[in-house]
């Protein structure tokens, strides 16, 4: 439940990485959408727009967490310079003629499985033009629960501080992360059952931040790519009703969520 809840949160952050200003998507929007298309054709000048004349989204039926490539071109009348972007989910996004999306996973989202409409916009500032078509994500999140992580990292009992073996884990991490700019990353926070709800939203959120300082403080990786959350002692991956069980529960899950150029 508390996955679903953010699921809008985990796509807008997820495609803030797609090499344009997600910060800036409502202009973006406006800039690809906004002029007055259906006036211009009124007036006899629809010839006066660009015209696409690539347009790929490949695959159109995949698996969660697989991935699907993005490519558009056009021309625009009298040379005129031209803009691309992709609009997915809503959000808008100038990317260049290419690009490759990264569906959500069952970690990243509660229920990734539905039909996406992937949209490509040209512009030439004064007119733009779209094409859209339908990819359907299936997967069956039943039976995950963490297992779709990238890297889970333990803690023990009570505590937020990292402990040498898990360290070491993150110093591998590190490298992925740093190799792969585009990537954005989520860290979790969970802990086991024992002790007050609202403690353990705290303990939580603990976890996952000493996770993310780490890397940026170790790693010098900027902040920016990091998104923290406490799901806290709501999500177990083993039963707390024994001691290896609830040494399972304490941990934090790191997340690489790509919707990049390339």
């Amino acid at each position: 439940m508390a996955k679903q809840s953010t699921f809008i949160a985990v796509m807008a952050f997820g495609m803030m990485v797609l090499s344009g200003c997600a910060e800036n998507s409502s202009e973006n929007m406006k800039n690809a959408l906004g002029k007055d298309i259906a006036a211009q054709r009124a007036a006899g000048k629809e010839e006066m727009c660009p015209a696409i004349t690539q347009f790929v989204v490949s695959p159109t039926n995949v698996k969660c967490g697989e991935t699907v490539n993005l490519q558009i071109a056009g021309v625009a009348p009298a040379g005129a310079d031209i803009t691309y972007a992709w609009e997915i989910e809503g959000q808008t996004f100038d990317t260049g003629e290419r690009a490759a999306w990264n569906t959500p996973t069952c970690a990243t989202v509660g229920d990734p499985q539905r039909t996406y409409t992937v949209r490509g916009i040209i512009s030439d500032g004064q007119c733009s033009v779209t094409q859209s078509v339908e990819v359907n994500v299936t997967c069956d999140c039943s039976s995950v629960a963490g297992g779709n992580a990238d890297l889970i990292v333990h803690f023990a009992f009570a505590k937020a501080s990292i402990e040498a073996a898990e360290r070491m884990k993150l110093d591998e991490f590190a490298q992925k992360i740093i190799a792969s700019p585009n990537y954005a990353i989520i860290i979790e926070g969970h802990t086991d059952y024992i002790g007050k709800e609202a403690k353990n939203k705290k303990l939580g959120q603990r976890r996952a931040d000493a996770v993310r300082d780490y890397f940026v403080t170790q790693w010098r990786i900027d902040p920016g790519r990091f998104m923290t959350r406490s799901f806290g002692e709501t999500a177990p991956i083993a039963s707390n009703a024994t001691k290896e069980g609830r040494a399972q529960n304490r941990r934090a899950e790191v997340f690489r969520v790509v919707l990049s150029t390339k």
